[in-house]
């Protein structure tokens, strides 16, 4: 059984010329291309330490988080939330013990 690829969001840099467009599969890799913790936290109005709390562990974001982080960064909220999606069960799968 051949595995799916796994889901990727879209990126475009602002201000580039030509546009940078970054392809990335994690919420980690998102944030860092997108450098913007400063505005991510004033944006969903946590913490520092809360912002660093989501990207270690991304099952952690709220509906409304990733909703405002697709909005702030211009991407694709559904791009997004699979990627999300993807990290959170992969995290599952890898705590769950096997038997």
């Amino acid at each position: 059984m051949s595995k799916a690829a796994a889901p990727t969001v879209a990126f475009t840099e602002p201000l580039t010329n030509p546009a940078r467009v970054h392809r990335v599969s994690t919420l980690a890799q998102l944030l860092e291309v997108a450098g913007t913790r400063k505005r991510i936290v004033a944006a969903w109005g946590v913490s520092a330490r809360t912002y660093d709390t989501r990207k270690r562990s991304p099952g952690t974001c709220t509906v409304g988080e990733l909703q405002q982080l697709a909005r702030v960064l211009q991407v694709a909220e559904e791009e997004l939330f699979a990627v999300v999606r993807a990290e959170a069960t992969q995290t599952v799968d890898q705590a769950a013990p096997t038997a």
